[in-house]
Parts: C-alpha cells; sequence; structure tokens
C-alpha cells in the first residue's frame, strides 16, 4: 500500500512540475511572438531606407542650391 501512494506521488509531483515548466515555456513563448510583431511593425525595408536617403539628399541639395545663390547675390551685390 505505501508503496502506491509513493508511486502516486511522485506522478503527481511530476505532473506539476511538467506543468510548471510548460507554462514558462509557453508564456516565454508567447512574449517572444509579441516582440517580433512589434519588430515587424516598426521595420524599415532596405529599398525604403534608401528611398528616404536618397529624397533626404535631394533636400540638401535644394538647400545647398539656395545658399550658394544667397551667398552669390550678397558677394556680387
Amino acid at each position: 500500500m505505501n508503496f502506491t501512494y509513493l508511486i502516486e506521488a511522485f506522478l503527481t509531483i511530476s505532473v506539476a512540475i511538467s506543468g510548471i515548466f510548460l507554462k514558462r515555456t509557453t508564456d516565454e513563448l508567447n512574449r517572444c511572438q509579441r516582440d517580433i510583431e512589434k519588430i515587424k511593425e516598426d521595420y524599415i525595408t532596405k529599398e525604403d531606407f534608401f528611398r528616404e536617403q536618397s529624397e533626404n539628399r535631394r533636400k540638401l541639395d535644394r538647400i545647398m542650391d539656395i545658399l550658394l545663390e544667397v551667398k552669390g547675390e550678397i558677394g556680387n551685390g
């Protein structure tokens, strides 16, 4: 009789410990999935990055042209 109780207690404890580890693993997996979704939302593609850089260069070129025109007007005037 005592041996049966020992086996039942061991199985109960084993199932409880397995459940704890499974719950912790599941929570960690869910957290990783949320992190991946956040990264996907914030991610910019390589093409988008180059497109933005090109647009910024064009704007800077326009600013430089304006500054050179102003400097030319001041220097000539």
